[in-house]
């Protein structure tokens, strides 16, 4: 049992929203000069965050080191792409270290084990400075390789469930990782709560579309995901594109700290460069999940819904393990595929007109 000298006193979590200088623009070549800027700056604020508002935990955005440029080639990403165990992360390992936090946010990243390969990875640097999390983003439409592209041999090599939904298990609580595209997709929450994360660092760069409005379906995903989980949830976008083709605020900002209720506790007003802080109590958390009462987690019946999961046919596992996918393009057309075929058994219906399956068709997301 708890006692008052082991409780965990409520902490402060910061997320990011940095100005972010792309590594390319147009068809320029890669910019390294542009890595080490954006590095320098990710640095700068987390000490900036310790010093203002001693946090815990630093949480940055999708593409703050890279930026992001449509067009550009696999070999162009595996060519600005980093390794876990580079200079880049070192540095920013240093900066957490001298900050006493964890420092979470999103590299390209290239692996010896899979060759002509990039990967979309989330990292979190512990206050000792070294990598303690890593998690591959499961869900997304680019030319980026993911776990279930390469399903069998990632598990071979890099074991099961814990592989594919780590949760760092840390003094403050208990962190797992999502990214961007994935906040669409409950499972990928529910399997990270289901291994114990307490507090959900959604790692994002979103644009402007409908779907990130106040009231559309990316911000609404972010709440119900606390909510069904019992979790926090801290989402940290992209500020200002610095120098790049895209206009300065392409991303529409509004980063934010959620409460496991669904309530937004802090959230950025803008597209602009900023900080926000909000306060963790992981005891009230703890005390909530451990109440018999609407306990989500608790009351889920894995058994019921087993059967429906393993008996679907969906998107393939292992689609692209003899070679990397190479865009949006190539993934659409498996996409059509999969629709093609659920309709034939029945499980979508097709439209009566054509034109309205493809009406409002979603933005290209990372």
């Amino acid at each position: 049992m708890l006692t008052e000298l082991n409780m965990i006193e409520p902490w402060n979590l910061t997320v990011v929203q940095p100005a972010v200088k792309p590594v390319f623009k147009g068809d320029a070549p890669l910019r390294r000069d542009a890595l080490r800027e954006n590095l320098e700056r990710a640095c700068q604020h987390v000490r900036t965050a310790q010093r203002y508002s001693r946090s815990k935990v630093v949480v940055f955005p999708e593409f703050f080191l890279h930026g992001f440029q449509p067009g550009r080639s696999n070999a162009d990403w595996i060519g600005a792409s980093l390794r876990l165990d580079g200079p880049e992360l070192a540095q920013l390992g240093a900066a957490a270290k001298a900050a006493g936090c964890y420092v979470a946010g999103m590299i390209y990243e290239v692996l010896d084990e899979f060759p002509g390969r990039f990967w979309n990875t989330a990292v979190i640097l512990d206050p000792q400075g070294k990598v303690a999390l890593t998690y591959r983003k499961l869900y997304a439409m680019t030319g980026k390789t993911r776990p279930g592209d390469v399903y069998d041999e990632y598990i071979r090599r890099y074991g099961g469930p814990t592989a594919l939904f780590p949760v760092l298990r840390t003094p403050y609580g208990n962190l797992g990782c999502l990214v961007c595209y994935d906040i669409n997709f409950p499972e990928v929450s529910r399997c990270l709560a289901l291994n114990g994360a307490e507090i959900l660092l959604h790692i994002s760069s979103e644009g402007r579309s409908g779907y990130h409005l106040p009231d559309g379906g990316w911000e609404l995903a972010r709440r119900v995901r606390a909510y069904e989980n019992h979790a926090y949830l801290a989402m940290s976008n992209c500020g200002p594109n610095v120098d790049g083709e895209a206009p300065e605020d392409v991303s529409h900002g509004h980063s934010q700290v959620i409460h496991f209720d669904g309530k937004v506790l802090n959230m950025a007003e803008s597209a602009g460069e900023t900080l926000i802080t909000a306060e963790i109590d992981i005891e009230a958390l703890r005390r909530r999940r451990s109440r018999a009462s609407l306990n989500f987690l608790a009351e889920l019946s894995t058994g019921i819904h087993a059967p429906i999961y393993a008996a679907a046919r969906h998107w393939p596992l292992n689609g692209w393990a003899d070679a990397p996918g190479t865009g949006v393009a190539e993934n659409r057309q498996v996409e059509a595929e999969v629709i093609a075929d659920l309709t034939r058994r029945g499980v979508l219906v097709a439209p009566t007109r054509v034109e309205a399956a493809t009406a409002g068709r979603l933005p290209q997301q990372e």
